[in-house]
Order: C-alpha cells, then structure tokens, then sequence
C-alpha cells in the first residue's frame, strides 16, 4: 500500500486530496479526544452518583448513563470506523494512480457532514451534562 506521505513520482498529489487527507487525520485525533472526553463523563456521573440521589436524579442519571454508553461504546467507534476506510480508499486511489474519483469525493463531504451532526450532538449534551453534575460537585 502507497503511504499518503510517501513521493514516488508515478503520480501528483492532488491539493484536494492532501487537504481531504489532512481533514481525515484531524477527524481521527477528534475521535480520540472524545472517546477521553466521555471516559472523564463517566467518572463524573460515577461521583454524582456516589454523593445520593433523589428518585427525579435517578431518571436524568440513567439518560446521561445511556448517552455516555451510546457515545463511548458505539457512535464514536463507528464514525472512527468510517473514517479509517475513507483513508484506506485514499490510499487505494494513489494506488491506482488515479487522481480523482467523484465517489471519494462525496464520501468525504458525507463523513464531514456526519461528523458536523454528531459534534453540534455531543456539544449539546455537554451543555446539558456540566450543570448536572456540577450541582453535587
């Protein structure tokens, strides 16, 4: 397999492509920082729940404990996922020494559009979470 980095002078790198692919590595660090970002989440909702709660605390727990599971043990492995193929067909491109390929294209826009969703989602239930907890913090 071609490395994206990698100089063989069989092709040109096209801007776009190495843009697209600079915008992937970033997406795949975001991941990272999230799946962090949810494990602190839940060691915050651990030690809310170790202070008491009320029955009406319960309920508002079990929804954040089912966000946080959803999130850390499914959605962001996936968009991970995904993201990792989309590399893999970068790389294949090169491969095959093509240049562009529409299809790739839409995909990236797709994977930037998903990511964008889950983002303005996860951000939201930030905003949601932090005043929560913060209560018995």
């Amino acid at each position: 397999m071609i490395s994206v980095l990698s100089s063989t002078g069989k092709y040109i790198l096209e801007p776009s492509l190495m843009d697209m692919h600079h915008s992937s590595l970033e997406w795949l660090s975001t991941t990272v920082l999230w799946k962090q970002e949810v494990a602190f989440f839940q060691k915050l909702l651990d030690s809310y729940v170790a202070k008491g709660t009320s029955a009406d605390e319960k309920k508002r727990v079990s929804h954040f404990q089912n966000l946080i599971t959803y999130y850390g043990g499914e959605l962001i492995d996936t968009l991970r996922k995904k993201i990792k193929n989309h590399e893999h067909k970068l790389a294949d491109l090169l491969q095959e020494l093509k240049g562009t390929d529409k299809e790739y294209y839409e995909e990236h826009g797709a994977l930037l559009e998903e990511l964008s969703a889950f983002m303005k989602t996860f951000n939201s239930f930030k905003s949601e979470f932090f005043p929560f907890v913060e209560k018995k913090l």
